[in-house]
């Protein structure tokens, strides 16, 4: 199987991430049409089928953290989706695909550093109201994902790289 153009394996991974996109459409529906209403009752009616519910300063940064990370992962897949359109047509050296990878370095750094300072203000925020981590399963201060900061200094490379490219591909047909 052949890398580029039709009937190759990025035509495959394109059409694989029109199914996530899908996938990461209805998640996001059932979300918050079912997941907020659903909390939002619950915080105000005693259900007792809960037997011991997170306090809601664990459960609506949580929540709020989840839908958001469904839309990064949207983002992302969206932007894939249209990098792997131009790896299909033969094409990958165009200047919207260095746009398409700065976006998705922008977007996943931007949403680890909003993780870091929720999950950290839930911590901070259950210790000043003396909630231990033996109640909520909380540990721990900061955390850093460092796959994901490596993934963004690799995705800050690639989108020089393709930038690059688009550039010297521009000057070559200028060539004559």
């Amino acid at each position: 199987m052949k890398a580029l153009g039709q009937k190759s394996f990025a035509s495959f991974l394109c059409a694989s991430l029109d199914v996530a996109r899908w996938v990461l459409i209805a998640l996001l529906a059932i979300m918050i049409l079912v997941g907020i209403p659903a909390y939002v009752i619950d915080a105000y009616v005693d259900l007792s089928w809960v037997t011991s519910p997170p306090p809601g300063v664990v459960l609506w940064p949580g929540m709020l953290i989840f839908i958001i990370s469904l839309l990064v992962a949207l983002v992302v897949v969206m932007r894939l989706r249209r990098i792997f359109a131009t790896l299909t047509k033969g094409d990958p050296f165009v200047p919207e695909n260095a746009v398409h990878l700065r976006v998705i370095w922008m977007t996943l750094a931007a949403y680890e550093l909003m993780r870091m300072v929720v999950t950290s203000g839930a911590i901070l925020t259950l210790n000043f109201l003396g909630n231990t981590a033996t109640k909520t399963g909380l540990h721990g201060g900061l955390s850093i994902n460092g796959g994901l900061w490596l993934a963004v200094a690799v995705l800050v490379v690639l989108a020089e790289v393709f930038r690059e490219g688009a550039r010297l591909r521009d000057e070559q047909k200028l060539t004559i």
